[in-house]
């Protein structure tokens, strides 16, 4: 056990991300075969059904129901009534483990592992919070620093974060955050990022992108073949945005490798939702752009007509 570690996995969901999560959680599993894993789901608005039906993915998987009184709290605040429940509930999950775990790497539900993770456990987070990766690629880029007036010139992105625990307590992290989501959470256009780069500024350790490899830094074409290229395949790749490889309308690499991963979930069978209700005019031109690159003309002209239409309205 001294020489295989357990490497601790959490996510913090509610009915509408179950799957997604399980997904995740599989595709974590299937590349690391040889690794001691435990994995966390924090859950809220979920029913019992549902949790059964996630545990079936491995019996690896430890489901916490996150406290009423936890969710309550915070529905009389106007200031983040509006804000997706998950923004502070997953800001509870290290408090949630105190005592369990002393380290953990936090997964939104839109990662999907595609390599050996056990490098993690040669990254040392003692004198930090937590380790974390740029919302960037270019580091240099400070546009939200200068907007929230960080004081260590970088900005992380909040998708994937490897937490000390002890750490993310004695420094009162999660109250901390939530105080800065009473003032000011109507305002930041990213809630719980804001909130998270503001109360650990200067107290993180930024990492290889790899980590947490954003989508959308890839071309077109690097999103159709980065998985078949060892130097281009992310440990996690974070599927940021509303376009999502489990959207019935975003066909390619990634949803192809969503599938897969799926398919060993009790979800297997669950159709690919649509995205068409919350499409805006920028989602039209990708997919119009992304079609006539394949050749698909006709299909590149329906969402051209859609998008035209829906920004000269």
């Amino acid at each position: 056990m001294a020489n295989n570690p357990v490497i601790n996995l959490a996510w913090c969901t509610d009915a509408n991300y179950l799957e997604y999560v399980a997904t995740s959680v599989v595709s974590v599993l299937l590349n690391n075969p040889q690794l001691n894993l435990t994995f966390y789901v924090f859950v809220y608005d979920v029913s019992d059904a549902d949790i059964a039906k996630l545990k079936t993915t491995s019996e690896r998987i430890h489901v916490q129901k996150i406290e009423k009184e936890d969710i309550e709290k915070y529905d009389e605040n106007l200031a983040i009534k509006h804000l997706n429940r998950s923004i502070y509930m997953r800001l509870a999950v290290p408090r949630l483990l105190a005592g369990k775990v002393e380290k953990f790497i936090y997964l939104d539900a839109d990662t999907l592992c595609f390599d050996d993770i056990s490098a993690i456990n040669d990254i040392d987070i003692s004198e930090v919070i937590c380790a974390v990766g740029h919302d960037s690629l270019n580091i240099h880029d400070d546009k939200n620093v200068r907007r929230l007036g960080l004081k260590q010139g970088h900005y992380f992105n909040s998708g994937f974060l490897y937490i000390n625990v002890a750490n993310w307590l004695n420094h009162d992290i999660e109250n901390k955050a939530n105080a800065i989501l009473f003032e000011r959470g109507q305002t930041l256009p990213y809630p719980d990022q804001d909130a998270l780069n503001i109360v650990m500024d200067g107290r993180v350790k930024f990492i290889d992108p790899r980590w947490n490899y954003l989508f959308t830094w890839f071309d077109d074409e690097q999103k159709e073949n980065f998985f078949y290229h060892k130097n281009t395949t992310p440990r996690i790749m974070h599927f940021t945005g509303g376009r999502k490889p489990w959207s019935l309308e975003h066909t390619g690499l990634a949803q192809q490798l969503y599938i897969f991963y799926q398919h060993f979930t009790p979800w297997r069978h669950t159709p690919l939702r649509s995205y068409a209700s919350r499409m805006r005019p920028t989602d039209f031109r990708v997919y119009a752009r992304q079609n006539a690159k394949k050749g698909q003309y006709l299909t590149s002209f329906k969402w051209y007509v859609k998008y035209l239409t829906s920004k000269f309205k």
